[in-house]
C-alpha cells in the first residue's frame, strides 16, 4: 500500500473515529437486550473502536491488503463472554437471526485446529445491521458501518487472555515440552467447560423434580436448604405475603444465608414438611402482617421475609414461653424489650 493510502485510510478513520465508537456503544446495547430477551445468562459485553495506533500497526503489517477504510472489518468490536460454552452457540445463533453476515471474514476459529493442536479459540463474526434494523431512525446512520463480534465462554476468555500475557508469537517456535503444557492446559478447560454445563442440566433436573414432588406430595418432602429456595421462588402465597409486607412487588432474590436461618427457624417452629410450612401461611397469613408491623425489618426486601412473620406467628399462638423467647434470643439478639412486644403481639386480635 503506497504510504499516500495508508495516510488517507488513517485521515478518514480520524473523521470516523466518534461514529464508530457510538456505533460500538449502540451494539453493546442491542446484544444486551437480545441476550436478555432471549434467557441467555452473559458474564460480560465489552464494546471498543479500534485505538488509531492499532489500526496504523494493522495497515503496516499488510499494506496490500486494504485499499480504503471500508476494507478494515474491525474498527468497530464486540466482544461477547458467556458462562458455559453451549451458550456460544445460542448468541452466534441470535447474530445469525438478527444481523447481516460478511460470511466471507466470519470465522469459527476453534474450527482451525488440528486434534494434535493446542489452543482455545474463540467465534468470530463480521456484521452490519440488518434491513429491518436499518430502517429505524436511530439505526440508519450506521448503514455503512460493520463490526467484528467475538463470542467465547468465560474458560475461553481466560484462555486467550492468559495466553496473549504470556506473548508467544509463532506456536511452531515452542519447544516440545511446552507445547505439552499447553494442550494439558487447553484439555482440562475443555473438560471443565463441558462438566459445567452438565452440572448447570443436573441442576435444572433437580429445580423441576424438586417443585413436582411438593406439588404432588408436600406432607412428604421435608424441607432443606437445597429445596427451600425453589419453593420460596414459586410459591404463590409467599409471594403475597412478600408483597403485603414490604409493600412492593420488587424484592432481591434470596440469598443462601435467608435460606439457612429460614430452616433453623422451621425446626424450633416444627415446620418440617412443604405442607407444614403451607398450613403455617395459610393460617397465619394476616398474623403475619401484624408482626411485621410491630417488628419490621432492617434488611433489605428480599424474597421469602414474610416466612419469618409466618414462623413468628405460628410460635406466638402455638408455642410456650421458653420456646418464643428462645427465638427472640436466637434472631433477635438486638432486640432489648423483646417482652413488650411480644405481648402487644399477642394482645392484638387478628384482623378479619
Amino acid at each position: 500500500m503506497p504510504r499516500q493510502d495508508m495516510n488517507t485510510i488513517m485521515l478518514d478513520y480520524m473523521n470516523e473515529k466518534e461514529d464508530y465508537e457510538a456505533f460500538a456503544a449502540k451494539l453493546k446495547l442491542l446484544l444486551s437486550e437480545l441476550l436478555n430477551d432471549a434467557g441467555i445468562q452473559f458474564h460480560s459485553i465489552v464494546a471498543r473502536a479500534k485505538e488509531a495506533e492499532s489500526l496504523y500497526a494493522k495497515l503496516s503489517r499488510k499494506p496490500y491488503q486494504y485499499r480504503s477504510l471500508r476494507d478494515v472489518q474491525d474498527l468497530a468490536g464486540i466482544r461477547i463472554v458467556t458462562y458455559f460454552h453451549d451458550d456460544v452457540r445460542a448468541v452466534a445463533q441470535i447474530l445469525e437471526d438478527e444481523f447481516r453476515i460478511d460470511r466471507e471474514q466470519s470465522i469459527d476459529k476453534s474450527t482451525l485446529l488440528d486434534p494434535n493442536e493446542f489452543g482455545y479459540l474463540s467465534v468470530h463474526y463480521v456484521v452490519g445491521l440488518s434491513d429491518t434494523r436499518l430502517a429505524l431512525g436511530e439505526y440508519r446512520r450506521y448503514e455503512d458501518k460493520e463490526a467484528e463480534i467475538q463470542v467465547r465462554s468465560i474458560l475461553q476468555h481466560a484462555w486467550a487472555e492468559i495466553e496473549h500475557d504470556l506473548g508467544y508469537k509463532n506456536p511452531n517456535a515452542v519447544p516440545p515440552e511446552i507445547k505439552r503444557s499447553f494442550s494439558r492446559v487447553a484439555g482440562l478447560l475443555e473438560i471443565a467447560d463441558s462438566e459445567f454445563v452438565n452440572i448447570r442440566k443436573q441442576l435444572r433436573t433437580f429445580e423441576q423434580e424438586t417443585v413436582e414432588r411438593i406439588v404432588e406430595s408436600p406432607d412428604k418432602v421435608s424441607i432443606t436448604r437445597d429445596n427451600l429456595n425453589y419453593y420460596i421462588a414459586n410459591d404463590v402465597t409467599v409471594e403475597k405475603l412478600d408483597n403485603a409486607i414490604f409493600q412492593s412487588d420488587w424484592l432481591l432474590d434470596t440469598d443462601l444465608s435467608t435460606i439457612i436461618e429460614l430452616t433453623r427457624m422451621f425446626h424450633y417452629a416444627e415446620i418440617r414438611t412443604f405442607q407444614d410450612l403451607s398450613d403455617t401461611l395459610d393460617l397465619y397469613f394476616n398474623r403475619a402482617i401484624q408482626c411485621a408491623t410491630l417488628l419490621p425489618s432492617s434488611l433489605l426486601p428480599r424474597q421469602g421475609m414474610g416466612v419469618v412473620y409466618a414462623v413468628l406467628a405460628k410460635l406466638l399462638a402455638e408455642g410456650d414461653d421458653q420456646q418464643i423467647e428462645f427465638f427472640f434470643r436466637r434472631f433477635y439478639p438486638d432486640l432489648k424489650h423483646y417482652d413488650e412486644v411480644i405481648q402487644e403481639l399477642r394482645t392484638r386480635e387478628e384482623p378479619s
